[in-house]
């Protein structure tokens, strides 16, 4: 499948719903990258956040249990997903949008932004991420991204058996050299990976 069309598959998907249903059981086992995010996001206590990539909106119900006070949106591109978002987790919090659209006085207002596999199901995982980084953005937390000693690339699967996607993989050199060049420290959990602007790299 041709890259352009692997980066719009999730955009009208139909398998939102099996994702919530995976996303239920889950609540009472979580799966280690939530217990990692959590801790991550309990060491460096941002107010606000913006979860980017939010899916069927899960997260915010993880971020309401352990950090009640912490303002939560989420955003994705599929109005799909962000329906069953509302439906299930409240609706004021959830808003459509494409992340390759954010500018930098759309993220000025959040403390921290969460990126729970969001490259990885993109061919161009690094350049989305370059991006992100050069809006200014005070802190990111990128959850299960993929580390590899070679050069950059991604593989096909297909989600929950149906849906085409990407799995993608960051050249560890390549990672820490943009880390560098946008001034951010880096603090893993995992493959979870809390970058900071606050700090020197």
């Amino acid at each position: 499948m041709k890259a352009e069309q692997l980066s719009e598959s999730w955009k009208d998907a139909t398998i939102f719903e099996k994702q919530l249903e995976l996303n239920l059981k889950e609540f009472n086992n979580y799966p280690p990258h939530w217990t990692q995010c959590v801790q991550l996001i309990d060491h460096f206590s941002p107010k606000t956040i913006l979860d980017i990539g939010c899916g069927v909106g899960s997260f915010s119900k993880v971020c309401n249990t352990h950090f009640p006070d912490i303002g939560y949106t989420g955003m994705d591109f599929s109005e799909n997903s962000i329906r069953l978002a509302k439906e299930n987790f409240g609706g004021e919090k959830f808003i459509v949008g494409d992340m390759r659209e954010l500018e930098k006085e759309d993220i000025q207002k959040y403390d921290l932004l969460f990126l729970g596999a969001v490259f990885d199901v993109l061919p161009d995982g690094d350049d989305q991420l370059e991006r992100i980084m050069s809006l200014n953005t005070k802190a990111i937390l990128v959850s299960r991204m993929n580390i590899t000693e070679e050069k950059s690339y991604y593989t096909e699967y297909m989600a929950y058996e149906e849906l085409p996607t990407c799995s993608y993989h960051h050249n560890k050199q390549n990672f820490l050299d943009m880390c560098k060049k946008y001034g951010y420290s880096i603090t893993s959990n995992g493959n979870n990976y809390y970058l900071n602007s606050n700090y020197t790299v």
